[in-house]
């Protein structure tokens, strides 16, 4: 069972992820977070297998490479997607060393095609 961490400051968005996360795509949301703080906090202690970083999330620090870096440090496996509903965002995702993006506006299929994807790729 995949193991994922979701940040993002939008309650509802991640309650509804996190419902599709585990009944389609045989996950277990460990964790979900509304700042970058406690994403630090959380993802060096649960060490999932998956994060979902909102690009706009709340914090000390803006998502960037600093942010990736110090996630891969904290959780040095777990594999980083950013999403947004902004699709302009996606390059900069690559800029920033994540792993791969997830548009916000996609349909629920296609974010988890774009999820188990990445995952049977490594």
């Amino acid at each position: 069972m995949v193991r994922i961490l979701l940040a993002d400051d939008n309650i509802s968005l991640r309650s509804a992820l996190a419902l599709l996360l585990e009944t389609r795509l045989i996950a277990q949301v460990i964790g979900q977070v509304n700042s970058v703080d406690s994403l630090f906090t959380e993802a060096g202690s649960t060490q999932p297998d998956i994060i979902i970083i909102d690009w706009e999330l709340p914090g000390r620090y803006r998502i960037s490479s600093h942010v990736i870096e110090t996630l891969r440090r904290l959780s040095p496996k777990s594999l980083l997607f950013i999403s947004s509903a902004n699709p302009e965002v996606a390059s900069s995702t690559l800029d920033a060393s994540a792993d791969g993006f997830i548009n916000k506006a996609d349909s629920p299929d296609d974010l988890l095609e774009t999820i188990q994807r990445r995952i049977q790729n490594g």
